[in-house]
């Protein structure tokens, strides 16, 4: 009998697994994550515009957007209008607690193989704040992994502020 065991750095290679606490209610921030018209104000890292989205947030329907930038360096040094479509299915919808579904760009010049994903996030409300974990798996290298990590950065530190505009407004702050 032989057995197997896989080391916590392969593992982490190719994983990406994100922590981040929003001072936002949970069912809020749910709906920044399912909703395209809030969708389009935080998706994508901050160089790029979210267009085109679309969102069917029940098991087994599909979402599809697309990433747009008038100035990207795909590194050539050389600026350029990019459009990065991406698309896949919701498989796991449980409002607002959880969410699970699979990812893949149509082309993306930037990764070394362009592979399908599954995205895990979860939701937890504490004093009216939420922590999100985020789980998306797996990457071909390490590289993939760490593009992904700052693009996720990126865009959840847009969602962070947007979420921030949309709390001031509730709150006649504006």
């Amino acid at each position: 009998m032989s057995s197997a065991t896989l080391s916590s750095t392969v593992v982490a290679q190719h994983e990406l697994r994100i922590t981040r606490v929003f001072d936002a209610p949970r069912e809020l921030v749910w709906k920044m994550w399912t909703d395209p018209e809030h969708m389009k104000n935080w998706a994508g890292p901050r160089q790029f515009e979210a267009r085109n989205i679309e969102n069917d947030p029940r098991p087994g329907g599909k979402w599809r957007l697309c990433l747009h930038s008038d100035g990207f360096d795909i590194g050539d040094g050389q600026l350029r209008e990019l459009n990065l479509w991406q698309g896949g299915v919701n498989l796991e919808v449980v409002e607002p607690e959880r969410l699970v579904y699979t990812s893949k760009w149509d082309d993306n010049p930037g990764m070394s193989a362009n592979v399908e994903t599954m995205i895990t996030i979860t939701f937890e409300e504490n004093d009216g704040k939420t922590t999100m974990n985020f789980r998306q798996a797996f990457f071909v290298t390490e590289g993939d992994r760490n593009g992904h990590m700052r693009g996720w950065n990126s865009s959840l530190d847009k969602l962070e502020d947007y979420l921030r505009e949309v709390k001031e407004r509730r709150d006649g702050r504006q």
